[in-house]
């Protein structure tokens, strides 16, 4: 990570600056911002706690008499009760509330406690690393020796139907691909930096769909493996989504007329 971001910094600044002093302040505090807001989400899912839930001990709460810790659980690890929505992590040592699971990349379960900060470091670092593959691509353009028949490609795209336009296109990847021959060392960290970039954004993308398809769903990772192979199934609905992000209820009034109009479009 250390070498992404330093080699990112000596190889596309210097190149963006050399554009226009704007550009390269516009970039500059993007950068920083971004950098920020991810580094910040992480150290808050990282160290956070992931969410603890009321000890409770049999034969002291006042609950036990009426039945309602009738859906507990014993855990024998912690020898106490636990709730439905309780699952003890052994990597931690703990119970932890409405685990989801256990990330071994921060060093910490996402549960309850931490849950909004996990889904804010994905967003954050998937803008970021898609921001970091389009500065890489950006850079790169400015460094590439230009092409030699650059007007006539421009030209021959302008004026060709479907098949000729995917026949230039075909010509102009390889002629960057031979004029690659002569990239810097600048470039090459580019070129890397920039497939770097795209695979963890792709990876961090899907991550992030698939915790959203669940919050939808009013599940977490956990639960859904659990309900696998049974007749359980959640909710799905858009107001799991703005419950787990704690949006005001004026917004969640135009939820019904939404799904009023999704149900007569079906029917």
């Amino acid at each position: 990570m250390l070498f992404v971001i330093c080699g990112g910094i000596w190889a596309a600044y210097p190149v963006v600056f050399s554009i226009s002093l704007a550009c390269g302040i516009f970039h500059s505090l993007t950068t920083v911002s971004l950098a920020i807001s991810t580094l910040s989400t992480f150290i808050l899912v990282a160290f956070k706690c992931a969410g603890k839930p009321t000890d409770i001990l049999y034969g002291t709460h006042p609950g036990v008499g009426n039945g309602a810790l009738n859906n507990y659980t014993f855990c024998h690890y912690c020898s106490k009760p636990k709730s439905p929505r309780t699952h003890h992590c052994r990597t931690c040592g703990m119970c932890v509330l409405d685990m989801d699971h256990h990330c071994p990349f921060i060093g910490n379960c996402v549960g309850a406690g931490n849950h909004k900060n996990f889904i804010a470091f994905l967003i954050s670092a998937v803008i970021s690393t898609i921001y970091a593959s389009a500065m890489c691509v950006y850079t790169l353009i400015h460094i590439l020796p230009p092409l030699e028949n650059g007007a006539a490609y421009a030209s021959d795209v302008a004026h060709a139907n479907s098949l000729s336009v995917m026949r230039v296109v075909k010509n102009i990847v390889l002629a960057y691909i031979a004029n690659a021959i002569f990239i810097s060392v600048r470039g090459l960290v580019l070129v890397y930096l920039f497939v770097a970039s795209v695979s963890v954004a792709i990876g961090l993308s899907v991550l992030l769909w698939q915790q959203l398809s669940y919050i939808y769903e009013g599940k977490t990772y956990l639960s859904h493996l659990r309900s696998q192979g049974s007749e359980e199934d959640g909710e799905k609905s858009c107001m799991n989504l703005l419950t787990f992000f704690g949006c005001p209820y004026s917004i969640e009034r135009h939820l019904p007329t939404i799904r009023n109009l999704r149900k007569k479009h079906k029917t």
